[in-house]
């Protein structure tokens, strides 16, 4: 009844289409999975794009499956989606009554694709938002590893501001702080600089500038990604990357500069990007994953009225650990930067 195919980028318009309908009543469906974003990857060197499809009897897709594989001299290795956190594996129609069915063949297709490499280990992540997948990802993969996670999102329905971010907000713009959208490549440093400095006082791995060029310039033509800057005296002090779905915004990248923040720059923009979501008809606000629920940054997306969401990386490991601990922590993250390759606590 379906027919597995690998889709590459003649396939775009179809991949499109697919997630715009599906994107409408589904929140599991991310700005990440469109092809801009498996672009920019793909230009940045993460690895090479494996998209999975499923078709049915009338040549429609009904599923998709967006993935990343990497290839040195020790092997392969292949992740759902790498660079971010919780991307929903095997995507289809909401609600879809042939789910299971779906889930298998695609699932199915996949690792007999991955047999054709020198394997080390794929994995791939449940979605963030209802968990409906976890126990087709389970019984799938055939006693995968598997990894508990937790992320945070906001419903934007009757969304309202606390008091606390009502005063912040205000406080922003009697300061004189300013939002509006990324324009031009100079915008690309002010932005880059800000970020690297905040991925150094953090001790956050950074992402690479052409990451951010490839984002920002997309923005100006396409609705899954913007870019907002907020502004002091004509001085760029904060900037926030948003990937967006038909249904969910995604907190991508947020920067500002550490001497401004009593203006709340970081505030501003967010809110400004909740409102532009709202007026879009986005109904969730992907926060992502936190550090620990015990951080700073969970505690600051708490303020917003988040919810605790949780999700899995099933991890199917092709090699004995004894592999992965001769590789060591330090070689898997210089050979394969991006990917989940093995539980690094089980070294």
């Amino acid at each position: 009844m379906y027919q597995p195919t690998i889709l590459k980028t003649q396939n775009d318009k179809e991949i499109i289409d697919f997630l715009n309908d599906s994107g409408r009543n589904n929140p599991t469906i991310l700005g990440y999975h469109y092809p801009n974003y498996r672009d920019m990857l793909e230009k940045i060197g993460v690895g090479e794009p494996l998209y999975i499809g499923m078709r049915d009897q009338q040549e429609k897709l009904v599923a998709l499956l967006p993935g990343f594989i990497k290839t040195q001299k020790e092997g392969t290795v292949y992740s759902s989606l790498p660079f971010f956190g919780p991307n929903t594996g095997v995507l289809t129609q909401f609600g879809s009554p042939a789910k299971d069915e779906l889930h298998k063949n695609i699932l199915s297709f996949l690792f007999k694709h991955l047999d054709h490499y020198d394997m080390i280990s794929a994995s791939i992540y449940s979605n963030f938002f209802d968990n409906i997948d976890i126990n087709f990802l389970q019984q799938y993969l055939l006693e995968p590893i598997v990894i508990d996670k937790f992320t945070n999102y906001v419903p934007l329905e009757n969304f309202q501001l606390s008091s606390s971010l009502e005063y912040d907000i205000r406080k922003a713009v009697k300061s004189g702080v300013q939002i509006r959208n990324a324009s031009d490549e100079s915008d690309v440093d002010a932005i880059f600089d800000i970020y690297i400095k905040n991925c150094t006082d953090y001790g956050i791995p950074p992402k690479p500038k052409e990451c951010l060029k490839e984002l920002i310039k997309q923005g100006g033509y396409l609705e899954t990604t913007k870019t907002y800057i907020a502004e002091y005296e004509n001085k760029i002090i904060g900037a926030l990357i948003m990937i967006y779905s038909p249904n969910t915004a995604s907190y991508y990248l947020p920067c500002s500069i550490h001497e401004f923040r009593s203006y709340q720059p970081t505030t501003l923009l967010i809110n400004h990007a909740i409102q532009e979501s709202i007026k879009k008809g986005i109904l969730v606000w992907n926060w992502e994953s936190s550090p620990s629920k015990d951080s700073g940054v969970y505690k600051f997306k708490k303020k917003w009225g988040s919810l605790d969401g949780s999700y899995k990386i099933f991890v199917k490991a092709y090699k004995p650990n004894s592999f992965f601990k001769q590789l060591g922590q330090s070689e898997i993250g210089r050979l394969y930067p991006n990917f989940f390759v093995f539980p690094f606590n089980l070294l």
